[in-house]
């Protein structure tokens, strides 16, 4: 008798559990499991620290509101085996570089089709290091649009020499200083670094000979050759690398996930946008 009251409890239980279902467990539909992302995020040491903090939060985000599965390699300085490992043990259907060192590396790792995922390579800052091909049909380089840059450089010059001060040119050859900024009858203001021993010894002089205010490098120039002529006591600026930028990565990392989750991810060259970067800054 106790038995048969033990299978009717145990069947009523049963009953009770198959008429509640799932209420109250999280379920996750079979349709949503199917759509998940796995993305591998690749980020450099000198990425700035609210930079970080802006990738961990949006991975979290990316995860506990997207379903979005993620590996998560920091503070490289360049991608190394560990990267290579998870790349052959994982099909990442994203894998994002940030920071213009690894851009180098990152070119030749796609190179080697360890991965059928979609690459994009995030420029950081601005420098000579953050370049990228994008003829693979699997990369996209993100970058600082170039044009911007130029139009800042030339928004500062004009500035300058608006107000008539004296100005020595420091460039190479093939890269003459255009005439709306240095006439022809101002060739004397110019100096010339490649071939030319003494380049020093004749910024010196025409520097005192026109009472300079300001050295321009218009070609990139070597930290030693900078330094060198900052000992004239005179202003000196790399236009090369004179800018600095400040990019919004809250806003990148949410324009990324836009584009995996509505499928928008487009292979080549592109240019953060103006909310993406906030600013371009002479230094």
């Amino acid at each position: 008798m106790a038995i048969k009251r033990f299978i009717v409890l145990l069947i009523g239980i049963l009953l009770v559990l198959t008429g509640c279902g799932t209420r109250g467990i999280p379920v996750i539909k079979q349709e949503l499991m199917d759509k998940k992302i796995s993305v591998l995020m690749l980020s450099s040491s000198s990425l700035p620290d609210t930079a970080k903090q802006s990738i961990d939060q949006a991975l979290q985000t990316w995860r506990s509101e997207h379903f979005i599965a993620y590996d998560w390699v920091k503070d490289l300085n360049t991608l190394d085996d560990q990267v290579t490992a998870k790349l052959k043990a994982n099909p990442y259907d994203y894998i994002y570089v940030i920071g213009n060192e690894l851009i180098a590396s990152a070119d030749g790792l796609m190179g080697q089709g360890l991965s059928t995922g979609k690459w994009t390579l995030l420029q950081s800052q601005l420098d000579s290091s953050g370049t990228a091909s994008t003829s693979s049909d699997q990369a996209a380089f993100l970058k600082i649009d170039g044009q911007q840059i130029e139009d800042l450089k030339s928004n500062w010059l004009q500035n300058l020499l608006a107000t008539n001060v004296a100005v020595e040119w420091v460039t190479r050859s093939d890269r003459p200083i255009p005439s709306a900024w240095a006439p022809s009858e101002e060739a004397d203001h110019i100096v010339l670094l490649d071939n030319n021993e003494q380049w020093f010894q004749q910024l010196s002089f025409q520097s005192k000979q026109h009472a300079a205010k300001w050295i321009i490098f218009y070609s990139p120039a070597t930290a030693a050759q900078v330094q060198k002529a900052k000992t004239l006591n005179i202003s000196v600026i790399d236009m090369s690398s004179a800018l600095s930028a400040q990019l919004n990565w809250t806003q990148i990392l949410d324009d990324r996930l836009a584009a995996m989750t509505n499928h928008t991810w487009q292979k080549g060259s592109l240019s953060y946008n103006e909310k993406e970067l906030l600013e371009l800054k002479i230094k």
